[in-house]
């Protein structure tokens, strides 16, 4: 039962983006499901090379300030990005995701990618519900994405 409540409960929070306001009304801002997020995220690897400096700037602005921490500066971000094995997504083909694991804080995709050299590869990213400075409240930040794997089969 407690299950169902936490799942309807992020279902709330992620698909229907509520407007939240605080106690003293003084903070209000709506909050951008993960699966928006992560689509976002996907769609700057798919036209990557288009504006490589906008790709990277959109995918660095949804990481959680512990994950910068570990992969920045920026510039560095940039770098990474662009090294293996993380440049096997560049300029992506397409792709598809699903939902591994989730709970009120943290959500779990595995995304299937296929590459621009017609390889496929899995990729697991965990975005954390944490306080964003964006916009004063909270929202979905990614805290751990996987090397890219190889797999053999399509999206």
């Amino acid at each position: 039962m407690a299950k169902k409540i936490q799942k309807t409960f992020l279902f709330l929070l992620i698909i229907i983006n509520c407007n939240f306001i605080d106690n003293n009304d003084k903070i209000s801002f709506k909050q951008t499901g993960s699966e928006e997020i992560l689509i976002e995220i996907m769609e700057s690897y798919k036209d990557f090379s288009a504006e490589p400096e906008k790709a990277i700037k959109t995918i660095w602005s949804h990481a959680h300030e512990d994950n910068k921490a570990v992969t920045g500066p920026i510039e560095r971000f940039g770098v990474m990005l662009t090294s293996e094995p993380y440049n096997a997504i560049i300029n992506l083909t397409d792709y598809s995701f699903e939902v591994l694991q989730e709970d009120d804080q943290t959500i779990q995709y595995e995304i299937k990618i296929l590459n621009n050299k017609n390889e496929y590869f899995i990729v697991n990213w965990i975005f954390t519900l944490d306080k964003c400075e964006m916009n004063e409240g909270l929202c979905w930040q990614t805290i751990s994405v996987s090397p890219p794997m190889y797999f053999d089969s399509g999206i």
